[in-house]
């Protein structure tokens, strides 16, 4: 046994949900882990997150299931509209049925409510360090342990690193060289709204899809039913993934208001609930197999950032983190070698989210005869025929 390495830890960069996880899975295992978030407290974004049942599985590994049960709001439906018609394309029962199926609901949660609880049980445990207002920015693998520089110079050894820091990773680059991002040029605002400042609508309690013409729009519970988050996207009008990145909020807003236009009542009942405030622009990026490098790993969106279609981007990350750590006997672990067997379980499942995903996207947006396609081949749909088509997913 390597006594030194076995005392140091690993180095995580990213608190978001991801990272939190990775520390929660490590100390599981006994091993120590630093975390280093660059903003200054381990905090998510006041939106809400569909948490479908392979998140909850995870949960249940992480030991936090029955705290996450108690924030979250369970849906007696999955249900998918047409924008355009009002009228319903499929819909699931989140029923007993559903839960025998994948062992686990689906249901969502407050993005703030979920990281809290992660980050609360990292600052519990002896075997987690945060570092707040830190940015890790580069990384020297010295063979028998890790370097990462912050970006105001700072050094941080550890035994090994694990990179969680999102689409825009900073170590993803010296992993696998320079790799675009990748969108379809869609804009979404969202919102978080008290359930008494909703109008009354027939589809209360589901969480709800609307597909239309180049827009989707969602609204679903949160904090079990005591708020809703709503979300409207549209494409946005460019030619080029530079004028993408030059869209405005400003842009954003004319663009949405002017698509949602058309679209059927019941949208325009809830539409004005929209936070206008704030704009996130869509990215993905092609698969890659490559994850790591020697003492060096990329774990959830900086290793396979995936559109929202299948709200499947935080259970990629929950599921790479207790895949990782189930790898490692212990905190003398060769952990090149178990990093390649990670990247190796791992990159195939991702990969094919992140390719369904566009798919689902395709879906969501198409108009003319592919949107009459698609509505009477998922409408013919039974139960058990979506239940095999998300078993892979759901069940796995």
């Amino acid at each position: 046994m390597n006594t030194h390495a076995s005392t140091r830890p690993v180095l995580i960069a990213g608190g978001g949900i991801g990272g939190t996880a990775t520390a929660i899975a490590l100390a599981k295992k006994g091993i120590k882990s630093v975390i280093f978030e660059q903003a200054p407290e381990l905090r998510e974004a006041g939106v809400g997150i569909q948490m479908p049942p392979n998140a909850f599985r995870m949960f249940e590994r992480l030991g936090v299931l029955d705290e996450m049960l108690k924030r979250a709001a369970i849906p007696k439906n999955l249900v998918f509209m047409d924008a355009v018609s009002g009228g319903e394309i499929l819909h699931i029962p989140i029923d007993d049925r559903f839960i025998g199926r994948f062992d686990f609901p689906y249901a969502m949660i407050h993005r703030g409510d979920l990281l809290a609880v992660l980050a609360g049980v990292c600052y519990a445990s002896d075997k987690v360090e945060v570092h707040t207002s830190t940015t890790i920015s580069r990384f020297e693998d010295t063979g028998s342990g890790v370097i990462a520089m912050s970006a105001d110079g700072r050094r941080f050894g550890g035994a090994a690193l694990i990179s969680a820091d999102g689409l825009w990773s900073k170590m993803r680059e010296q992993i696998i060289g320079p790799t675009q991002e990748r969108t379809d040029n869609y804009v979404i605002f969202r919102g978080v709204v008290p359930v008494e400042a909703m109008p009354r609508h027939d589809l209360e309690d589901a969480v709800v899809m609307w597909g239309g013409p180049r827009l989707n729009f969602s609204h679903y519970p949160v904090r079990n039913g005591t708020y809703y988050a709503l979300g409207a996207s549209t494409q946005a009008s460019v030619n080029s993934l530079e004028d993408y990145q030059a869209f405005t909020r400003e842009q954003g807003e004319a663009a949405v208001r002017e698509a949602f236009k058309p679209m059927c009542e019941p949208i325009q009942r809830l539409f004005d609930r929209i936070d206008f405030g704030r704009m996130w622009k869509l990215y993905d990026r092609e698969p890659v197999s490559t994850w790591a490098s020697g003492r060096v790993a990329l774990l959830g969106d900086a290793a396979h950032p995936t559109y929202n279609y299948m709200a499947q981007g935080a259970c990629m990350a929950l599921e790479d983190a207790v895949t990782l750590a189930d790898l490692l006997p212990g905190a003398d672990a060769d952990y090149a070698d178990v990093f390649r067997t990670y990247q190796d379980a791992r990159y195939v499942r991702t990969a094919r989210v992140q390719l369904t995903s566009r798919f689902y996207g395709d879906l969501y947006h198409c108009a003319g005869v592919s949107r009459d396609v698609r509505n009477t081949s998922l409408s013919a749909l039974s139960t058990d025929q979506l239940y095999n088509h998300l078993s892979w997913l759901y069940a796995a």
